[in-house]
């Protein structure tokens, strides 16, 4: 992404050995992106060891892939929330979300952190006059709870728009500088972290928990899970209660005078507009594009939809980058904090951030450090993990049970062509002696043959033309032309396949 090309220098590695058996720790964090870290922060002065393990690279999880928005505005959110939960959970919503953008802005200037910190407005608009009525109905939930709202026919964005409503003191930043600030931090704090090691199991004992890795067992008095989707299976039934859903994202030099706040529309299909200010560029961030994770035949269409409104909107706009990113969604649109079962102690989680995961990370590491240091709070209850919303679910629940039963379905289903017939740069799910197999052929002509079943929970997978990988419609998970993950739930790779060429 962008924030790789302008961050990477700013990491200074510690270069730790991964050799992890029997290492023991208080507290253990599985997932060095924002969540993660910013937990560990909270904690690094409390007398207590802390561990970090990260499956990859810090910063190439969902932080490095984000648009940055740090806002209490979550698209049109709080009516619905009002009336299908109650104004006391909204009320709990909306603070958890309030003290951790104070928490992020609180960080920046206790550390002096350079990440192109710019206080913005927030604004939801109607990109159809019909819209205008559900954002008054929004702007009341505001008054209800507080939210220092307004309303506006005035929207600076070239394309139409029918009326906002605004959120004041609300903020972007450059994620990545800012992460792996807080990592330079944490190193000199004595915080353990352990980069591409890959988290496998989670073991509960009565005085412990061990975790399982690829570089040996872990023992730690707590262990937290912020690896965007949770991977053990044995706890919590998450990959029955998440789904991932996918969007794009497009940076581009334009010509006109960028325009101050941050703009999301409210129905598909979505745009989100805003400018990233730093002292060497001004570039516009557009993105949208969405779909559920594994589910669109031709992902280049997101892409190129993008580039339309692009080109529409914005005369001789130059593209500087583009990347997808994928977002850990509940079916009831309000994620999981807290214990990551009831049955179990000192196993807690984080996850469902449903897009806007800055200021739900800081929520979450605020409230992940008051349950590990028994710490009272009026704005966790509303997060926790083992809550029960048939109703508040269903709709989303009833769509996911169609897409995970197709990606099964799909095991069943294969291409009758021959390998030979597979183009350069193409993957497909041929069937090769008597068995499924999927094929990809790269520029120079070399076939990579693999299992086309994810190792998570056995879904068929489909090949995403886009970014040449084999993707999961059920859970999300994503694995490149030779069967490596690239991003989970999943945590074993996928088989590779010897065949004989004709």
């Amino acid at each position: 992404s962008y924030w790789h090309d302008t961050a990477e220098n700013i990491k200074n590695s510690a270069g730790l050995n991964v050799n992890l058996d029997n290492k023991e720790f208080d507290i253990l964090i599985i997932g060095a992106g924002i969540t993660g870290l910013t937990t560990a922060y909270l904690l690094k002065d409390c007398g207590l060891s802390i561990g970090i393990i990260e499956a990859s690279k810090t910063g190439y999880g969902t932080t490095g892939y984000t648009t940055a928005k740090i806002t209490v505005q979550h698209d049109l959110f709080y009516d619905n929330l009002i009336n299908n939960f109650s104004l006391d959970e909204a009320k709990q919503y909306l603070k958890a979300n309030e003290e951790g953008i104070k928490l992020i802005k609180k960080i920046i200037e206790e550390n002096n952190i350079q990440c192109d910190y710019k206080e913005q407005t927030a604004y939801v608009y109607a990109s159809n006059v019909n819209e205008i009525d559900d954002l008054k109905k929004e702007l009341k939930a505001y008054e209800k709870l507080g939210i220092d709202g307004f309303y506006t026919d005035t929207v600076p964005i070239p394309n139409k728009a029918y009326g906002a409503i605004g959120v004041r003191n609300q903020g972007q930043f450059n994620p990545l500088k800012y992460l792996y600030s807080l990592y330079n931090i944490l190193i000199e704090s004595n915080v353990k972290i352990y980069e591409n090691v890959r988290a496998l199991n989670i073991e509960p004992h009565d005085e412990h928990i061990d975790v399982e890795t690829e570089n040996g067992t872990i023992h730690a008095q707590k262990v937290i899970s912020t690896s965007h989707y949770p991977f053990d299976n044995s706890f919590g039934l998450y990959f029955l209660r998440l789904y991932q859903d996918k969007s794009y994202i497009i940076t581009a030099k334009t010509s006109e005078q960028p325009f101050e706040g941050m703009f999301i529309n409210i129905n598909d299909p979505i745009y989100s507009i805003r400018y990233q200010f730093s002292d060497k560029e001004n570039l516009l961030l557009l993105a949208g594009g969405n779909h559920r994770s594994g589910e669109k035949d031709d992902e280049n269409e997101s892409y190129s939809e993008l580039e339309k409104f692009l080109n529409s909107n914005f005369k001789n706009a130059e593209i500087v980058s583009k990347w997808s990113t994928q977002d850990c969604m509940t079916y009831d649109k309000i994620p999981y904090i807290g214990r990551y079962t009831s049955s179990i102690e000192n196993l807690y989680v984080a996850t469902g951030f449903k897009k806007w995961g800055m200021s739900h990370s800081a929520a979450a590491a605020l409230i992940l450090r008051n349950k590990i240091l028994c710490i009272d709070d009026d704005y966790s209850g509303v997060f926790n993990p083992a809550r029960f919303t048939p109703v508040q679910s269903s709709k989303e629940f009833v769509s996911s049970v169609k897409s995970i039963a197709a990606g099964f379905l799909n095991r069943l289903t294969s291409d009758s062509e021959e390998i030979s017939n597979v183009k350069a740069g193409e993957g497909k799910i041929i069937e090769y002696d008597g068995k499924k197999v999927g094929v990809y052929k790269n520029e120079a002509g070399e076939y990579f043959c693999i299992n086309p079943v994810c190792s998570h929970l056995k879904c068929a997978l489909s090949f995403n033309e886009a970014e040449k990988t084999w993707d999961c419609p059920c859970h999300g998970s994503r694995f490149d032309i030779k069967g490596n993950i690239l991003e989970g739930p999943a945590v074993h790779p996928i088989d590779k396949i010897k065949i004989k060429m004709p």
